[in-house]
């Protein structure tokens, strides 16, 4: 099997909650995001990748770091495994952190 055919890049930034999603996050308050895709071109699709997010209700996105992951078994996250699986099936899978991010 092709290494890049297990080729998963995870953009992680943070963004802001633009609805209300059951319950779970508070509308306006900011939280750790991490987009885990299989776009080689992420960087030329991230227009794209935004619109995705903004589907899901998340707006003023953004990423600081970048990581490419070629092998599922360097993950220790039970969530992070099954957005990697998600990803690798669907393209692309997000993850957020329940915790909102609190300035101090």
């Amino acid at each position: 099997m092709n290494n890049s055919d297990n080729t998963v890049y995870v953009l992680s930034g943070y963004a802001k909650c633009s609805t209300t999603h059951n319950g779970k996050y508070t509308l306006g308050n900011k939280h750790s995001i991490g987009l885990l895709t299989t776009d080689e071109n992420y960087q030329g699709n991230i227009k794209q990748l935004k619109t995705f997010i903004k589907g899901l209700g998340w707006e003023s996105i953004t990423f600081c770091t970048v990581e490419k992951v070629d092998d599922i078994n360097t993950l220790s996250n039970d969530v992070l495994i099954s957005s990697f699986i998600r990803a690798k099936e669907n393209g692309q899978s997000l993850v957020v952190n329940d915790h909102p991010i609190t300035v101090h």
